[in-house]
């Protein structure tokens, strides 16, 4: 065995494995059980990072293809959050996991917010309520729960991630009081995780105002907040408004566990 607690990593390996496999990505979960023969053996092979390179890409294009609409979102999304939490492991080095401690609160949040979205899906996916006026409230209550505990939070991560290195180390203080507003016209690019936001907040404050209609004899919705009106958009565009939030969210999600692979293996002290 290549650790004194490689049992211990092995289990966590196949934990990961049976998550992904779990969300229906099973070339993922397979590639991912591959990494447990490193440590049953006596050193980490000198192609490692090249095989953990290519358990990333396999899952790009395995995360990419998940449903027909939205690829080419999923595709820029994916490589975008990628480079900036690579460049953020980068920059601070050494000191990666002592920074991101910084942030733990902001993920903890993302999470248990995360959990509430998650369970309407599961209610919807299982199409047990037959009443389609219901199902477009549902639908319109994850997006507002999402876009206030959940896209928020990540935005706060992303961000952090984005400009933390050893000289500056933002305040989680400072992170918790920043808007989505602010944190678009602090980053220098337009960042593929918050495009169409002016759209996206419009449609939260039409939701969260009551303003928000479903025609369902002609399968149309319309949003309408101060000084701004959606028009009559079909379910479908509607639909793939708030997937791109939750894409964005899966995307860092997914990246932030196959990085613990790299832990898992290759880490002295995995566990800390």
């Amino acid at each position: 065995m290549l650790y004194a607690d490689s049992d211990k990593r092995i289990e966590s390996i196949t934990q990961t494995a049976e998550l992904f496999k779990s969300k229906g990505y099973h070339a993922t979960a397979k590639e991912i059980l591959t990494f447990v023969e490193i440590l049953k053996g006596d050193a980490v092979p000198a192609d490692f990072l090249k095989k953990l390179d290519a358990l990333f890409d396999l899952h790009q294009k395995e995360f990419e293809a998940e449903l027909p609409v939205g690829q080419d979102f999923r595709k820029r999304c994916f490589e975008e959050i990628k480079e900036i939490v690579f460049k953020a492991i980068s920059r601070l080095n050494g000191d990666y996991a002592k920074t991101i401690i910084t942030i733990h609160p902001l993920l903890v949040r993302l999470n248990i917010s995360n959990k509430v979205t998650g369970s309407i899906a599961d209610e919807l996916a299982n199409n047990k309520i037959t009443d389609q006026n219901v199902v477009f409230h549902l639908r319109c209550y994850a997006y507002l729960v999402f876009m206030e505990g959940v896209f928020d939070e990540l935005a706060r991560v992303l961000y952090f991630m984005a400009v933390a290195d050893r000289n500056n180390v933002p305040k989680l203080a400072d992170l918790e009081r920043m808007t989505v507003w602010e944190i678009l016209g602090n980053l220098k690019n337009t960042h593929v995780f918050l495009e169409r936001w002016e759209e996206k907040k419009h449609i939260r404050n039409a939701i969260g105002h009551a303003r928000a209609s479903y025609d369902i004899s002609k399968n149309i919705v319309r949003f309408v907040d101060q000084n701004w009106d959606s028009g009559n958009i079909s379910i479908d565009q509607f639909a793939q408004m708030a997937l791109e939030l939750e894409d964005s969210l899966t995307a860092f999600l997914n990246i932030f566990l196959l990085l613990k692979i790299f832990d898992f293996v290759a880490a002295a002290n995995a566990y800390a």
